[in-house]
């Protein structure tokens, strides 16, 4: 009872966290696109943070743009074709969030960090490891913030999982297994028109999904594949050569560890003429020599998760971390809260919590790459925008 009135709670809080009393210095966000994702990534953050003030948004329809803005309390609002630069340009807004297709980030993320603004980008931050590198290494030379929203690498659970990996508690990483899938549904929130299908725009479920898989995975391993062994995709019927609905993959790591992940948008459903859909996917496995580690909630763990450890030899046992030992973060603080924390520490000079480094990001770009190429899909588009 008390796990279900915690649930209930935790919840509730993470759906209307309390308003915190701004700072003067407060950093002020511009929203770049009225995503359906930022309430989550940055708004709801942003009002419990006493540093943080979201002060404009910007969408190309009116309409939209004054709605959100309404709905969220947003005081200004940039629409119209020039209302991304507007916003950018904007010299009262300090810091940029991008959360829109895919396919623009790279211009729009490099377009706010020749503006002078600090960025915090959805992932992934571009199309291709190249463009990646372009984005870090100029908002190095201009000594300005960048990160890439690996929000669930801030949570406690995650890196609770990391730290038993890491313990030796149960001696070495034999194998690890990662998949995140959404069953397709009427009605389901990934329609078959959705932008993560749309090429030019850089989808993908690797794109989407799939990020998340193989960072968890080069994240327990703390080092990068030696080779993707293979790579099978589920095409979308409308583009199957270039879009996969589904992405399966097969890794070696050092210590002759091995890996495999699953990702799929619409995972289909089982049964008579396919009448009875498929659970979500959301977890991360870890065997090793002396046992397993099964964490449940990878993405968005905030809203639940379970860390079962489940030793060759002794009882299994059940952890849960929504709060660092330390006392540092709320028990209701979402995965994105822990990541926004971060992102303004490091602008203000401060050492934040965890970070995800530009060489991460990086490298992570490198081989989402090289597991397109390994299924025979091409890497997505490079921009069409030209830095000058």
């Amino acid at each position: 009872m008390a796990g279900l009135l915690g649930f209930i709670k935790r919840n509730r809080t993470l759906a209307n966290p309390p308003a915190a009393r701004k700072a003067e210095d407060a950093l002020r966000f511009g929203l770049l696109g009225a995503s359906r994702i930022g309430p989550n990534s940055v708004i709801l953050p942003a009002k419990s943070h006493p540093g943080v003030i979201i002060a404009a948004v910007a969408s190309r329809d009116p309409a939209k743009a004054e709605q959100y803005a309404k709905e969220h309390a947003i005081p200004k609002t940039y629409s119209g074709k020039d209302c991304y630069q507007k916003l950018v340009d904007d010299p009262a807004v300090e810091a940029i969030y991008v959360g829109l297709p895919n396919g623009l980030h790279f211009e729009w993320t490099m377009r706010a960090l020749k503006a002078g603004k600090h960025v915090l980008v959805e992932k992934p931050c571009a199309d291709t490891a190249a463009e990646a590198r372009t984005l870090f290494d100029y908002a190095a030379s201009k000594g300005l913030v960048l990160l890439e929203g690996y929000h669930y690498r801030f949570h406690p659970a995650v890196q609770r999982v990391k730290e038993i990996v890491d313990s030796g508690e149960f001696g070495k990483i034999k194998s690890m297994h990662s998949e995140l899938a959404v069953p397709y549904l009427r009605g389901s929130i990934i329609l078959k028109d959705d932008v993560r299908y749309d090429y030019g725009l850089g989808g993908g479920a690797t794109m989407d999904m799939g990020v998340y898989t193989l960072s968890a995975i080069r994240y327990m391993a703390s080092s990068n594949p030696l080779e993707i062994t293979s790579a099978t995709a589920a095409g979308y019927e409308k583009d199957p050569t270039r879009i996969d609905r589904g992405m399966e993959a097969t890794y070696s790591f050092p210590s002759s560890i091995t890996a495999d992940t699953l990702v799929d948008l619409r995972l289909p459903s089982w049964g008579p003429f396919g009448l009875f859909p498929q659970g979500p996917k959301n977890s991360l496995t870890v065997k090793l020599e002396g046992g397993e580690v099964y964490y449940f909630g990878l993405v968005l763990p905030h809203n639940f998760h379970s860390i079962k450890v489940r030793p060759i030899k002794g009882k299994d046992r059940v952890e849960k971390y929504y709060k660092f030992k330390t006392g540092y973060g709320e028990e209701w603080w979402s995965s994105y809260r822990y990541q926004l924390e971060a992102f303004v520490d490091r602008v203000n000079g401060r050492e934040p919590h965890d970070w995800i480094t530009a060489d991460e990001s990086i490298t992570q770009m490198e081989w989402i790459e090289k597991i397109y190429a390994k299924a025979g899909m091409p890497s997505r588009p490079t921009s069409s925008y030209v830095v000058s």
